[in-house]
């Protein structure tokens, strides 16, 4: 059955207590280089990094305060997933997926759903992500009382590993976000990065509060956006160093790619703000702007990250999905610029 009780068959572990927002940017650090290391493959390798991990307390800091947590700010949750993100892309990644999902539950659960998961995730529980591409479409059919999930699709790294797995779905026309647990009897993980739902049957429980279109620009939306570029500046941050260290490095170059990753943090730091004011804030307004600076920043993320890797001479990595954001974010611009009256010359 597809709900949260589920999730917590596993032993209860005990996590750290990260009380301030610097310690949570030295465990990241500190996490990043442990990560970094060469391992073999083995799942126990892979598990006891991961155990570490959740023993850590990284997972709690965005856990809001009336639950426990810290609830670092959003600027903070982005520098984390930089400095993990520059030593250890799947640290990145693992974090980004995490800290988004945590966000979909707060934003988007109910008071049972928030108690029971948070609770979890300060004893180092961890939500993982689904995501249904356009030739992975996930068929989620009234069944009873209840529904059936079946299909496959891709996911954030190690999911099999994690308590949680955080799945999109449409419902009455609407996005909805299934919190499964991610051991469930009919979930397979047939890849690295993939999961397969054979007929999954999944209970009210594990239902997020669904979302109409006004929500296509909610909170969990620009988070995910945010730390999308987070990852981007940590990995362009490692890249930029290793250009650093060619002999052949011109001091111009070096000093114009520079001048673009600072910038790149600056609108990074602006986004999480931005963020941080929209999931306290109760007008549209405030989530819109929370979005269109999260593109803002993953936009200059990128092109500070292409730039550093053209100028090494190495393999740039452009985000696919980048065009259609941008495009989303230029429709809103333009329909709120033309919604302003034009002053006469």
């Amino acid at each position: 059955m597809g709900s949260l009780s589920t999730a917590q068959s596993r032993a209860t572990r005990t996590a750290a207590l990260i009380a301030t927002e610097d310690e949570a940017v030295t465990v990241a650090g500190s996490l990043a280089g442990v990560f970094a290391l060469p391992a073999a493959m083995a799942a126990d390798a892979i598990e006891t990094r991961l155990d570490l991990l959740s023993r850590s307390g990284l997972f709690g800091i965005s856990v809001p305060t009336e639950q426990g947590g810290i609830d670092v700010s959003n600027t903070v949750l982005a520098e984390v997933c930089a400095i993990a993100s520059g030593q250890s892309e799947t640290l990145g990644r693992i974090l980004a997926g995490h800290f988004v999902g945590v966000e979909h539950v707060r934003s988007q659960g109910s008071d049972s759903q928030r108690s029971t998961v948070f609770s979890a995730i300060l004893a180092g529980a961890r939500l993982a992500r689904a995501f249904a591409g356009e030739t992975n479409i996930l068929a989620f059919l009234p069944s009873g009382l209840g529904w059936r999930l079946s299909g496959t699709a891709l996911s954030t790294p190690h999911a099999r590993h994690a308590d949680w797995l955080l799945v999109p779905v449409r419902q009455d026309m609407k996005t909805a976000g299934l919190l499964l647990s991610a051991h469930g009897e009919a979930l397979r993980y047939p890849g690295e990065n993939q999961v397969l739902f054979e007929d999954v049957l999944v209970d009210g429980d594990a239902l997020l509060h669904p979302i109409g279109e006004a929500g296509a620009h909610a909170v969990p939306r620009a988070l995910d956006l945010l730390l999308q570029a987070a990852c981007r500046l940590g990995a362009a941050r490692h890249a930029l160093h290793a250009f650093w260290d060619d002999p052949a490095c011109h001091p111009g170059t070096a000093g114009g790619l520079s001048a673009r990753l600072a910038a790149a943090g600056a609108m990074l730091a602006e986004a999480g703000r931005a963020i941080d004011g929209a999931q306290i804030g109760l007008a549209d307004q405030h989530r819109t702007n929370a979005f269109l600076a999260a593109v803002d920043a993953l936009a200059a993320a990128e092109d500070a990250e292409v730039s550093i890797r053209q100028a090494a001479g190495n393999e740039s990595r452009s985000a696919p999905h980048l065009a259609g954001i941008l495009e989303e974010s230029g429709t809103l611009r333009l329909a709120e610029h033309r919604r302003q009256p034009h002053e006469e010359t």
